[in-house]
């Protein structure tokens, strides 16, 4: 079984397919002006792989994640930043996130979400 994780992000589309803990590919798509067409061409791409909806099981998060209809599941980029810095940085931490749309502050403690801030303008 493939494990897919799939950031559509406002400017660029971010995938790792893995099986159990080995990475087997990475790969990076410009989004564009549709989320939906660039789910389309990273679906086209994993299917070029072998990677189907019947092999695999897809986490969607970012900006475009609804957009991914192939998704077992979607989650907010806070949540599964929350996860990535928890396994790979401690329980206790500050996720910094500079984003195509906006940025980011998340605080964990005890490995779950403290507090988050977002500004509302581009993050640039």
């Amino acid at each position: 079984m493939y494990q897919i994780g799939i950031d559509i992000g406002s400017t660029a589309a971010k995938v790792a397919v893995m099986k159990k803990t080995d990475i087997l590919e990475t790969f990076v798509l410009p989004t564009g002006w549709s989320s939906i067409d660039t789910a389309n061409s990273i679906k086209k791409r994993l299917n070029d792989l072998g990677v189907n909806e019947s092999n695999s099981k897809v986490v969607a998060t970012g900006y475009g994640r609804v957009s991914v209809p192939f998704a077992d599941k979607t989650i907010t980029e806070i949540t599964c930043h929350a996860a990535g810095a928890k396994h790979f940085i401690g329980e206790n931490t500050t996720v910094v996130d500079i984003g195509g749309q906006d940025t980011k502050v998340i605080s964990l403690e005890g490995g779950v979400v403290k507090d988050f801030t977002m500004n509302d303008k581009c993050s640039a």
